[in-house]
């Protein structure tokens, strides 16, 4: 019970920190690429001041085994390259057809679970991956978003899948190790890669590229804060919560929940909140998803 209640603690903080926060800024105040970057080392900071909190109250500060360093960094190395990926791609192409291949790696840490562990999986969880999969692809349904493919495009789409997959492998296998009790060290690890690693990007824009930050301009400054408040602390308890459940739950149950349900949940944000209105491909992708979702939790 309680790793389900985990569960949704971590999908409402995902929904909030990436869908809302990080949507919105990207809309509102970033103008310039050096935006996005400043955005993303600020945030990056903030989650790992979250999560030094959280390992001084739960006593896990120690000195690391070399073997968390190295997937620390490794991790970070992923969360910085599927970050920039993931904005490249939707510079360069369509969000909608973007979002269904990124989000569609949830599969390959899904089946790592069964490949690294011998973890089973019913008929009924392949028919949940499955419809999932379609749910993706229904649900991000934008008639007007097949403008802008192109093959570079398309190899920026796969690089971010394979970099977003790979986080949940890392996770993964790290919690599977003997060295799972160092968990908080090997996140502030990666937050310290992913921090430099963003830090130099946003340096490269701002002085090499003279892009001006206008986000940080002081008609945007208070707006902009509270998207990074919301960003950088949801995104540490995501991660904190994630890379726990990652080693508690079965691959093929948690981590297509966990994405999917993130998904579904910004849908109907979307139709209640922002007064979108779906179209009728989109509506049967809800409804895969939630027969998905029932299917993952092994529910036949």
């Amino acid at each position: 019970m309680l790793n389900y209640i985990l569960l949704a603690v971590t999908i409402l903080s995902s929904v909030f920190a990436c869908a809302v926060a990080r949507n919105d800024f990207s809309k509102k105040c970033a103008v310039h690429n050096g935006d996005l970057y400043l955005f993303n080392t600020a945030s990056s900071v903030l989650s790992l001041v979250t999560l030094f909190i959280i390992s001084v109250a739960k006593r896990e500060l120690c000195v690391p085994d070399a073997y968390t360093v190295w997937m620390g960094a490794a991790y970070g190395v992923c969360t910085a390259g599927y970050t920039v990926l993931n904005m490249m791609a939707l510079q360069t192409g369509p969000l909608s057809y973007t979002n269904t291949i990124i989000f569609c790696a949830m599969v390959i840490p899904a089946l790592s679970g069964m490949a690294l562990y011998g973890e089973a999986i019913t008929i009924g969880q392949y028919a949940g991956i499955a419809l999932m999969l379609l749910s993706f692809i229904f649900a991000m349904d934008k008639k007007n978003d097949t403008r802008g493919m192109s093959f570079r495009w398309l190899v920026l789409c796969i690089a971010a899948f394979v970099f977003n997959g790979a986080l949940g492998v890392l996770q993964k296998v790290h919690q599977n190790s003997p060295q799972k009790q160092e968990l908080g060290m090997f996140l502030l690890i990666a937050f310290v890669v992913y921090a430099v690693f963003s830090a130099v990007l946003t340096v490269v824009h701002s002085r090499v590229r003279h892009e001006t930050l206008t986000a940080w301009q002081p008609k945007k400054r208070r707006q902009t804060v509270i998207y990074v408040l919301l960003s950088g602390v949801g995104i540490a308890i995501c991660n904190q919560i994630n890379t726990y459940l990652a080693g508690a739950m079965d691959a093929i149950i948690f981590f297509p929940l966990v994405n999917g349900v993130a998904i579904l949940i910004t849908l109907a944000i979307g139709l209640i909140v922002w007064k979108e209105k779906f179209s009728k491909k989109q509506w049967i992708g809800l409804i895969a998803g939630t027969l998905s979702i029932v299917l993952l939790c092994g529910a036949f």
